[in-house]
């Protein structure tokens, strides 16, 4: 027999994940903007830029329903480092935003690992 997960949605947030989730909004909203309107950013580069904005868009959408599991954090953590190391090693194109970016980026992984582990603790707690 399976069990079958009912979808319900979250209706308060506190502090702490009003700022995940703003700043996943953020880091969404610059790769969004480097995708679609950064006249700088070749055309063929652009979609790159778009499709991440679409996965960190997918984020908050899921975070406000029951599909939600502490583990998602990790996974954001561990995108997010991927897009760090991608830039750098990538030559550290777009440099004035890509340094905006980090500053958000480096926030955003703190926040997540934090509400991971509060999570967790909460889960071990009972």
């Amino acid at each position: 027999m399976t069990a079958r997960m009912e979808l319900s949605f979250r209706t308060e947030l506190d502090a702490f994940e009003w700022v995940f989730v703003v700043l996943t909004l953020v880091l969404a909203g610059i790769h969004l903007y480097l995708g679609l309107f950064a006249a700088f950013v070749p055309p063929e580069r652009a979609s790159q830029f778009v499709l991440v904005a679409l996965a960190l868009f997918l984020g908050p959408l899921v975070y406000v329903t029951s599909y939600w599991r502490p583990v998602l954090y990790l996974l954001g953590v561990a995108f997010t480092l991927y897009l760090g190391v991608i830039w750098l090693l990538g030559g550290m194109e777009y440099t004035s935003v890509g340094v905006a970016t980090g500053v958000v980026a480096t926030t955003f992984v703190l926040i997540s690992v934090y509400l991971f582990l509060r999570e967790e603790s909460r889960l071990d707690q009972g």
